[in-house]
């Protein structure tokens, strides 16, 4: 038998120098992880100091330069090395390799003792929020892998940290929830956020769809006419009948189309989910004007 022979590309320049610079990036993140001592206080402020200025800077080269000299003052200061990520081409399983370090960094910067001292107030100490962001970035990269699971531990983690959820978490654990049937995770965050059925298009929403799921049809009749009075835009959107758009917003005000653009994705994939429910929203009729 004659084996047919296949073509197998060569990478070009630019990919052989991206793939450098990854190694080199994650050469930084190893130099953070192989810390053995602290960084000296005095390096720790210039390295604070110099990425306060690239955050500033006029010109994204000018804010590379200064995020490299930062991380170099600093190896394991992890806001820099989340800023000068962005700068940085990785495969899926790079960039996880990557924010997982990153994450163990930012650990270590905090320590037992802080992780213990901050648990329920994080993001309202300054010092957490490199730890959170990059816990956070964890998690997207999670889902963009099909990873749902471990990606909704690490907001339940999250949110145990910061109850408050100044990141928005919840916004995407409820929808995960409910698209995974998980209605025990769905009713905490529902009487963990009282209220927010009035106020986001997402909680509201999701309360249909959890009325549904329970196979508690009134529950979900009264839930459908709060989320229409709420933002009646978002219905479009679940049924597929208005394509989600590529380019979300960047602002909305409550009620708007905006938000409901902006939260479309999560609702889409929650509902998709269950198609007997989606059958009985399209069933449901229109109030009048």
């Amino acid at each position: 038998m004659i084996m047919q022979e296949t073509d197998h590309e060569e990478p070009t320049a630019d990919q052989s120098q991206d793939a450098a610079r990854a190694q080199a990036f994650l050469a930084l993140v190893n130099r953070g992880l192989a810390q053995k001592r602290a960084t000296p206080v005095a390096m720790r402020k210039r390295a604070e100091a110099l990425h306060s200025d690239a955050l500033d800077a006029a010109t994204d080269e000018d804010e590379y330069g200064l995020l490299v000299d930062a991380v170099g003052a600093d190896p394991g200061n992890a806001a820099v090395l989340l800023d000068l990520k962005e700068y940085f081409d990785f495969t899926l399983e790079e960039d996880l390799q990557v924010v997982r370090g990153i994450v163990e960094i930012a650990e270590r910067r905090l320590g037992k003792k802080g992780l213990k001292e901050y648990a329920g107030h994080f993001w309202g100490f300054l010092e957490t929020r490199p730890y959170m962001r990059a816990r956070g970035a964890l998690a997207s990269l999670l889902v963009e892998a099909g990873r749902l699971d471990e990606a909704a531990a690490e907001w339940e983690a999250l949110l145990a940290l910061n109850p408050n959820d100044n990141q928005g978490f919840r916004y995407f654990l409820l929808p995960l929830s409910l698209e995974r049937g998980r209605l025990d995770k769905a009713a905490e965050l529902f009487r963990a956020y009282p209220g927010e059925d009035g106020l986001s298009v997402l909680f509201a929403w999701c309360r249909v769809l959890e009325g549904l799921l329970r196979k508690d049809e009134a529950r979900a009749s009264l839930a459908l006419a709060a989320a229409r009075k709420q933002n009646g835009f978002a219905e479009a959107y679940i049924l597929g009948h208005r394509q989600i758009p590529k380019d979300l917003p960047e602002r909305y005000a409550p009620g708007s189309r905006e938000e409901a653009a902006s939260y479309a994705p999560e609702l889409f994939s929650a509902w998709s989910a269950h198609p007997e429910a989606l059958k009985w929203l399209a069933s449901q009729p229109k109030p009048r004007k």
